[in-house]
């Protein structure tokens, strides 16, 4: 009995016997955290699992222990989870575990097969070196300095951490030479998305998401084939990006549960009117199976995996830029990451109004401009094989704009009223001189006209020659400022314009460039766009706002309500007024009127 008991013990690679994750994270003798979520453990879980089935169930118990090793023991894991999510907390925590795990072997590296005092290392790779010193070095560092179970068993370095037993913490990133030396049983990936997504040249090339994950996974696979892990870790930047192609990859069936959340504007307003809520959808994945064994994929919100986060806390974020939101909180990208205009459908929905102008740029005999507003007109020039295009905009009315209880801000409703162009002939450009001379017809028109501003190019003539006739001009050169106002009034829904096919198209194909201009890509135009861009900003500039305004929530739909009221008024005070007396008087009588 005493021989078996001495052989078990020769036999226990333990030096001490580890504490779970909970008391690990949560007691003062050891982290001294606040309690994680239960998805927040399931990840530290994951990423912390390097033992052996039987010394699981040696510590756990044969049950559990097999139980615990089924389920964690992954090669990979990928996890897409919302901006704020802790995400970067939770990594720190699970590295912390993992070592204070391996520290607890005799000898870890005789453990995995090696010679004993071989090097195990663990490494997070961000995208930049900035990145990587301050938000995950900083916060494993300052997690193991304060813990008093690692007292003198660490020797911080510049971007590393010495261990005892030859266990060594790297902080790298993406921008650096390869980490091919190191003997790696966990490489975090943090922020994958976020990497290159080209190779470059020189230094650069290989520097790819794609190539990085594949250079860190193929160093685990070959150190620490059954136990070593490469983590993914990431919200996705665009559909189809690195980490959701990764996801999508290795499962093979899911079941997908459709959520909504509803949002009160104001709390203490009634929560039953339409102006005063809104609502977000969104596809939550519960995995059934993967089609390769060691794999482990999570997508979740943000509030879902943060515990001192809540859904209504992202309000704002989710009224202003819905889908900036959904890619960066739930995890769903609606565009690719470089489209300027990520809202695709509240473009649609904006172009309610007909262009009341035709092919030949003549207006319809039943539209009329309103004498008293002010109208607003930008023209993008053309050059050589370029479009020629007009816009008019003006200001609607001003509201006292509330997005939510003490949020408010004057805001204006803007209508675009109409969008002409000129192709360019076979024989030459636009003749500009046909843009002036449509543009003083306006006046002819009943346009009252502020001003009128041009791009840069070819303009200070045409702008000399309206001057002449006593029209105000400037020049305006559209820029990436102008569009972010644009988008604004859209995604708030306060603008209406003409339904354009050849303007949806325009604005749609939108993309952020490198240089942080918003451009077309190539074989496209934006004239149109630019046209009407300017044309907004110069009625939301130039219109003096009214500032005696009561507070209201506002959306695009309850002013369509509003202008419709308004217009059944109108027609009904024309109609009464063009009652004979005797039919009035006839229609009041039967309280028909």
């Amino acid at each position: 009995m005493f021989n078996d008991f001495f052989e078990a013990l020769d036999d226990n690679p333990f030096e001490e016997i580890p504490v779970d994750t909970k008391t690990f994270v949560e007691s003062p003798d050891y982290l001294g955290q606040p309690p994680l979520s239960d998805i927040q453990y399931e990840i530290v879980n994951a990423m912390s699992q390097v033992y052996k089935k039987e010394d699981l169930q040696r510590v756990m118990g044969k049950e559990e222990g097999a139980r615990h090793y089924a389920k964690y023991t992954k090669n990979e894991i990928i996890l897409q989870l919302g901006k704020g999510s802790g995400k970067d907390f939770t990594s720190t925590v699970a590295c912390a575990y993992i070592v204070y795990k391996l520290l607890c072997l005799k000898d870890p590296a005789r453990y995995f097969g090696k010679p004993s005092g071989d090097a195990i290392d663990i490494i997070n790779v961000a995208i930049n070196a900035q990145q990587a010193k301050t938000v995950f070095f900083k916060g494993f560092k300052t997690k193991i300095e304060k813990s008093p179970w690692f007292a003198g068993k660490h020797d911080p370095k510049a971007d590393s951490i010495e261990f005892n037993k030859s266990i060594t913490v790297y902080s790298g990133h993406s921008e650096r030479e390869s980490h091919e030396g190191l003997n790696l049983i966990l490489a975090v990936l943090d922020e994958i998305s976020g990497f290159a997504t080209e190779v470059g040249t020189g230094n650069e090339q290989g520097k790819t998401a794609d190539n990085i994950y594949k250079a860190f996974k193929g160093t685990i696979d070959s150190r620490f084939p059954d136990l070593g892990k490469v983590v993914l870790l990431s919200f996705p930047r665009y559909q189809g990006d690195f980490i959701s192609q990764q996801y999508d990859s290795v499962i093979a069936e899911k079941e997908v549960v459709h959520k909504t959340h509803k949002f009160i504007v104001n709390p203490e307003l009634n929560e039953n009117d339409p102006d005063n809520s809104f609502e977000i959808e969104w596809n939550e994945d519960h995995i059934i199976s993967y089609k390769i064994p060691g794999v482990w994929a999570l997508k979740r919100p943000t509030w879902e995996v943060n515990p001192t986060r809540s859904i209504d806390d992202f309000k704002i974020s989710f009224y202003k830029d819905r889908a900036d939101a959904m890619m960066r909180f739930l995890c769903e990208p609606t565009m690719s990451s470089d489209a300027f205009f990520k809202q695709k459908e509240k473009l649609e929905k904006c172009m309610t109004l007909r262009n009341p102008v035709d092919n030949f740029r003549r207006f319809d005999p039943g539209f009329t401009p309103d004498p008293n507003k002010t109208y607003y007109i930008h023209a993008d020039l053309a050059q050589k094989h370029d479009k020629c295009a007009v816009a008019i905009a003006h200001v609607d009315r001003w509201v006292n704009l509330q997005v939510i209880k003490d949020y408010e801000q004057v805001a204006p409703i803007v209508i675009v009223d109409a969008v002409a162009w000129w192709e360019p002939k076979k024989e030459g450009p636009v003749n500009l001189s046909d843009v002036k001379n449509w543009i003083i017809n306006l006046r002819r028109q009943g346009f009252n006209i502020g001003k009128v501003t041009f791009d840069r190019w070819q303009s200070y003539d045409i702008q000399q020659e309206l001057k002449a006739v006593n029209i105000d001009t400037d020049t305006v050169s559209v820029a990436k400022k102008h569009y972010e106002d644009l988008a604004m009034l859209i995604y708030e829904e306060r603008i209406a314009m003409p339904y354009v096919p050849l303007l949806l198209e325009e604005l749609s194909e939108l993309k952020i460039m490198k240089n942080n201009r918003v451009d077309h890509p190539r074989k496209l135009s934006k004239d149109l766009a630019d046209a009407v861009c300017g044309a907004v900003f110069g009625a939301i500039s130039y219109t003096p706002k009214d500032l005696n305004l009561e507070i209201e929530i506002h959306t695009w739909a309850s002013a369509t309500r509003e202008r419709e009221r308004q217009k059944f008024q109108e027609q009904e005070a024309r109609r009464n007024n063009e009652m004979p007396e005797d039919v009035k008087d006839f229609l009041t009588r039967f309280n028909l009127l």
